[in-house]
């Protein structure tokens, strides 16, 4: 009788930990692929020097096609880099999007 009751807490134990597994196996292949979901796509880019004088719009311009909108890629730069102003310092590093090189 003993071993009866033994076997069926044996079971249970086995399956509610085989339960408990796939649970937190589930719960952290969501969790991470929430984190690989969520990670911006970085586009390769360059850096420029900012030489004195120099002003973002006569880099903007160097980098791009004469068909594109210069104002747009001026626009690019300044979120890119984080920018707060359109003035550049000499010496400031920028990252330019090797999309346009």
């Amino acid at each position: 009788m003993r071993s009866i009751q033994s076997d069926s807490r044996t079971g249970l134990r086995a399956l509610f930990l085989g339960l408990l597994l796939v649970l937190v196996v589930g719960a952290l292949l969501l969790l991470f692929q929430g984190e690989a979901v969520s990670a911006p796509i970085q586009p390769p880019v360059t850096s420029v020097v900012v030489q004195p004088g120099e002003t973002l719009w006569e880099i903007a311009d160097r980098f791009t096609p004469e068909s594109a909108d210069l104002r747009v890629v001026v626009t690019e730069l300044v979120t890119l880099n984080g920018l707060r102003s359109k003035v550049l310092k000499p010496g400031q590093v920028l990252q330019i999007p090797v999309s346009r090189l």
